[in-house]
């Protein structure tokens, strides 16, 4: 199952099933962007734990039972917004040997103290996830997709091995927002660097001499006070021939 569960701003319903941003991770958001400084994740955990009743899970400051370490992804930006996938898989950490209820996670995050806080709270409420222990015939995997609002223009890092994997559709969004900018970028810059070159396109200079040679010609006949015929005489080379003035090959003709 992969549930989205986001809801970063608004408490969780009845604290069943849902996400929420903490006090401290607000707290924490608002700060960064004050000081104009970049979103460090550290690490994301999963675990059994269930909230307390009557206890809203924004207050938490760690997971209620906490299990083992998960992964992510890269995050992808929207605006004020980045999107992730939490993801847990049984053979992460070595193996898991023995299967547990997945029923929290949590996203943490480095204060500008160095303080860790956790940042981001997920509950499954009354639909718990089992995971089952490690096999080398299959792998057991969780995913978590949410969503976190930093403000716009935030940077978010990293500081762990992002190593879940990535599904088609994570893999056809991945080419589109990131990739395909990219290729667009590098492939301008090749064109405009192949524009510029003096060298590049030879037929359509070749055409536009000619057409310059023959509005040359048109010029000459009709811009020329000539009493007698007018007549023009191209060369292909001056072999042969005594002439003054300045040879221009690429038109075959001489000019004064």
């Amino acid at each position: 199952m992969n549930p989205m569960i986001n809801d970063p701003m608004n408490p969780i319903e009845m604290y069943g099933y849902g996400c929420t941003t903490t006090k401290r991770g607000r707290a924490l958001i608002a700060k960064i962007m004050a000081a104009k400084m970049p979103l460090t994740l550290t690490r994301t955990m999963v675990g059994s734990g269930i909230c307390p009743e009557g206890l809203f899970p924004g207050e938490l400051q760690d997971l209620v039972e906490p299990v083992a370490a998960a992964t992510s992804n890269e995050p992808m930006y929207d605006g004020d917004t980045v999107h992730m996938t939490v993801e847990y898989r049984s053979d992460l950490n070595g193996g898991l040997d023995h299967g547990f209820w997945i029923r929290e996670f949590g996203v943490f995050a480095r204060d500008l103290d160095g303080e860790e806080v956790l940042l981001y709270y997920g509950t499954l409420g009354d639909y718990p996830q089992w995971v089952s222990a490690y096999s080398k015939t299959g792998i057991d995997t969780r995913r978590f997709p949410i969503s976190i609002t930093v403000g716009e223009g935030a940077t978010v890092i990293i500081d762990y091995s992002p190593e879940a994997f990535m599904t088609a559709e994570d893999v056809s969004q991945y080419c589109v927002v990131v990739m395909l900018p990219q290729f667009l970028a590098e492939a301008q810059k090749i064109i405009d660097a192949h524009n510029a070159d003096a060298e590049a396109h030879p037929a359509i200079q070749n055409l536009s001499a000619a057409l310059d040679s023959r509005l040359s010609l048109l010029e000459l006949m009709y811009n020329t006070d000539v009493s007698g015929n007018p007549f023009t005489v191209t060369f292909e080379s001056l072999t042969g021939l005594v002439a003054t003035g300045v040879w221009n090959a690429t038109q075959k003709r001489l000019e004064f």
